[in-house]
């Protein structure tokens, strides 16, 4: 019996130790199934798309092209267009946000830290879905009925055709996506504030450094490594641009507001052209790595 008992306990004992060291793979496994199905497989589905040339026709085979794709958009005047579009709506809604962002935290942090309230209220922009702040910008761009132009006629200016209007529409893509995102720099920049030391503020304080030095030489360096992540997530998530355009301009007027989202998606299903399609993804795809590449490589430097 004891033997038997003495054998129970010893292939009990095995058992435990197999199963804690695979529980680990095991408990792992549903993320990496859904990893594979949602992010690998279609990219790889994009690499092998992008070599190819796609009949609109399903009957018909795909045509190995090589790097055939890629080397179109050399001579694609329209990818050309996107692409400056959205260098200059990235570049300058990014700088928008980050210092209207900024500012923002520095005040808050600052003079009205217990208004908790007012917090709340600059981030509800950011909880909204991107389809509805579309609808609405479209509905204040709106000529004859938007809200804009009413209060500009009540203040004696001249109403614009915001949206439409082959000056204003980039313009007006940037207000937008301003108002949605400088609250998501906003509230990385108020937890970055909140986790600064206080000591050398007050050795600061005590040398008789002004508020404008402190800032330069304690609060911007300390955050660097803040700044650093919500410039990359602001960047990469710019470069992605398409709803507003979608929705506000369609990317008129004049192409004056076609990016690089709204592009790729007129390849695909407009001009039925998906391996065409692919290749502008990869080139996107490429430009954030190298990008966010960049940006790591500035905040290591930094620490």
């Amino acid at each position: 019996m004891k033997s038997s008992s003495a054998a129970s306990l010893e292939t009990g004992g095995r058992f435990e130790r197999w199963a804690e060291r695979r529980l680990r793979y095991l408990m792992l496994a549903p993320a990496v199934i859904i990893l594979l199905a949602l992010t690998i497989f279609p990219s790889l589905y994009m690499f092998y798309a992008a070599v190819h040339r796609i009949s609109p026709n399903p009957d018909l085979p795909w045509q190995f092209v090589g790097a055939a794709n890629f080397a179109r958009l050399l001579s694609d005047g329209q990818f050309q267009v996107a692409l400056r579009n959205t260098a200059i709506f990235t570049t300058v809604a990014v700088s928008v946000e980050f210092l209207l962002g900024l500012g923002l935290a520095l005040l808050l942090d600052k003079y009205i830290r217990r208004l908790t309230f007012l917090k709340t209220v600059l981030m509800v922009p950011m909880m909204l879905p991107p389809i509805a702040v579309a609808i609405t910008w479209k509905l204040i761009y709106e000529p004859q009925f938007g809200v804009l132009n009413e209060i500009m006629y009540r203040l004696g200016l001249p109403t614009q055709a915001w949206a439409g209007d082959v000056d204003l529409a980039m313009f007006s893509i940037i207000v937008a996506d301003v108002w949605q995102w400088t609250p998501f720099i906003f509230l990385l920049m108020l937890a970055g504030l909140a986790s600064l030391p206080v000591e050398p503020y007050e050795a600061a304080e005590l040398d008789g450094a002004s508020s404008w030095r402190q800032f330069w030489d304690l609060t911007i360096p300390f955050l660097k490594p803040v700044i650093a992540i919500a410039l990359l997530l602001r960047v990469m998530d710019a470069l992605r641009l398409f709803d507003l355009v979608f929705i506000l301009t369609g990317g008129g007027p004049a192409d004056r507001t076609k990016v690089l989202s709204l592009y790729i998606y007129q390849v695909a299903y407009r001009f039925a052209d998906p391996g065409y399609a692919a290749a502008i993804s990869l080139f996107v795809l490429f430009v954030t790595v190298v990008l966010s590449t960049w940006f790591m490589k500035r905040m290591r430097l930094v620490e």
